[in-house]
């Protein structure tokens, strides 16, 4: 119950994400709480390996697996990017590896 207030505390809070792109490169800035700053950079680069190492560094933080993670940080609830869910993060960005993990495993 705890790690979900704490979850609901973070979702409260809404990562305030801007991505500026310059050319080619994805020049990315994080505002406000970056502490789960990882999952939105994840979807930037759609790179799902980054998304994984997200997942891993969170275990025992936010759930008590990487599979519970997820599920916790795409809920209807969970983190958001950009003041929108991970889910619809992904999809403005075009990106579908990183989409395709998380609908697939949550």
């Amino acid at each position: 119950m705890k790690l979900l207030k704490t979850l609901a505390a973070t979702a409260a809070l809404s990562f305030a994400f801007n991505a500026v792109a310059a050319g080619p490169q994805k020049d990315v800035r994080f505002v406000g709480d970056t502490q789960f700053a990882g999952f939105c950079k994840a979807i930037v680069l759609d790179d799902v390996k980054v998304l994984r190492s997200s997942l891993s560094r969170n275990v025992g933080r936010i759930g008590a697996s990487q599979r519970e993670v997820l599920r916790l940080v795409t809920s209807e609830d969970g983190l958001t990017c950009n003041g929108i869910s991970l889910i619809d993060f992904a999809v403005e960005r075009d990106a579908s590896a990183v989409r395709e993990y998380l609908t697939s495993r949550s």
